[in-house]
């Protein structure tokens, strides 16, 4: 809560998503699942980066929702400034002279080069509700719950571990310590011994992300939205330049979130049995 109403807005501008087809599409997903939605707010994320994301935050009934510009096709923020964009240009073509031949191919040529910088980026409205119903999943199944929970967990193991190991004399006799001071019994303990555990339930962790994102998915599956998730997805890859091929050993222990062609293969999967 301090972080998104405090914190949050000293770095990026969030700005109130207008009234229009998507707000309208949003607020009857939410109703449609009782989704205690307040506000609904649209972040200028394109000043960092071309990174696309959506997320939900808020206790109890107070949730709110936030797009990246960078989501939308149809960029609210963007709108006013790409009209005043095109009138200047269409101002300077009126009044600029009749070009050679030659300067008019320098010039397609310029644009040929630039195509990628001019390509619409972006999901449509549609699409846009599709990765929400995603972010729903994620509500439906108190997933964030369980993270925190599970987290709280281990740092209660932790502590205790740490609480048992730090005053034994042999770890600093190990590392040639005739003394026993609390910062090195720290880094001793999180360090070293604590070092295969760590692997563990980071892998742990890791795996049930991946788990939890397909239960994300599989709930947008059940609302109707396969085909525009499965569409989204990959826009969403392109626009963020992923690579979509991943050696599967290595994603399993390093990506909390599935490699696109493992989406999209459960997300076919589960529409051809609901067929």
């Amino acid at each position: 809560f301090i972080y998104a109403d405090i914190i949050a807005p000293l770095f990026d501008k969030f700005t109130p998503l207008p009234d229009g087809e998507l707000k309208t599409a949003i607020e009857e997903l939410a109703s449609s699942v009782n989704f205690p939605l307040k506000k609904l707010f649209v972040v200028e994320g394109s000043v960092r980066s071309a990174h696309s994301n959506a997320y939900f935050y808020g206790f109890y009934k107070n949730k709110r929702v936030v797009l990246f510009d960078t989501l939308l096709e149809d960029n609210p923020l963007t709108k006013s400034e790409n009209k005043e964009s095109e009138k200047v240009e269409s101002e300077k073509d009126d009044a600029a002279p009749e070009k050679s031949n030659e300067g008019s191919s320098e010039e397609s040529k310029e644009r040929d080069a630039d195509w990628h910088k001019n390509k619409i980026k972006g999901c449509t409205n549609d699409e846009v509700v599709a990765i929400l119903s995603h972010e729903l999943g994620h509500w439906k199944y108190n997933h964030n719950l369980k993270n925190i929970l599970i987290s709280q967990v281990n740092i209660f193991i932790c502590f205790y571990g740490l609480n048992l190991l730090i005053k034994e004399k042999a770890i600093y006799t190990s590392f040639g310590f005739d003394t026993q001071p609390v910062l090195i019994g720290l880094i001793i303990v999180f360090e070293y011994i604590y070092g295969i555990y760590n692997e563990v339930f980071g892998f742990f962790m890791t795996t049930l992300s991946r788990k939890f994102e397909f239960e994300a998915d599989n709930y947008a599956k059940e609302m109707g939205k396969a085909n525009l998730l499965a569409l989204s997805l990959v826009k969403l890859h392109e626009d963020n330049l992923s690579f979509p091929v991943v050696d599967r050993l290595y994603s399993a222990f390093n990506y909390s979130h599935p490699p696109l062609l493992e989406r999209l293969k459960e997300i076919r999967k589960a529409s051809k049995k609901s067929d």
